[in-house]
């Protein structure tokens, strides 16, 4: 299977999360999470027009068994499930290969990982290790993880591009490589 993909772009997919775009010899470039995310579906077929092999590393979103104790938090969840699925309809819809990475995966192979640790602090600490990778853009709370999912794809893509092959999706791996 092909690897040489030639754009890259990391995504998370939360209301305040976005979108980073790496493309060789171009500055990475970072958007915000539309509110309307079939607003993704003309910027996805701009992503087509512009590079002939764009692969998408798409943060997980799952239920964890703490997040059902306040009906407003598993509503909140159930929301956030109900996008994240429309999300994979777009780029599935984009016919662009994607690859579904959960956060501890891509937080584990950065080294980010950190017991014991308060949101606000982490999240810091991943927006200074956003600055530190790409210090051409500006780092904020928003983007910052998913300018590391990109910085994970871009490392999968250098060293391990076996694992890319096996998080394809099956059904998008035929439809997409044949």
């Amino acid at each position: 299977m092909n690897m040489n993909f030639d754009c890259i772009i990391g995504v998370d997919p939360g209301s305040n999360g976005g979108l980073a775009i790496w493309r060789p010899n171009q500055n990475v470039q970072t958007i915000r999470m539309p509110k309307d995310l079939k607003e993704l579906k003309g910027y996805f077929d701009y992503i087509n027009s512009i590079c002939k092999r764009p692969i998408i590393f798409l943060e997980k979103v799952q239920l964890r068994h703490d997040d059902v104790g306040s009906p407003g938090k598993a509503f909140r969840i159930q929301q956030l499930l109900a996008s994240f699925q429309k999300l994979k309809d777009i780029i599935e819809f984009a016919k662009i290969p994607y690859c579904l990475v959960h956060p501890i995966i891509w937080q584990s192979y950065l080294k980010l990982v950190k017991k014991n640790e308060e949101k606000k602090e982490r999240k810091n600490r991943y927006k200074r290790a956003a600055e530190f990778y790409y210090p051409e853009i500006n780092a904020t709370l928003w983007n910052a993880d998913a300018v590391l999912i990109m910085h994970f794809g871009r490392l999968k893509r250098q060293n391990d591009p076996d694992w890319i092959s096996k998080n394809l999706p099956s059904d998008v791996k035929d439809s997409i490589f044949g």
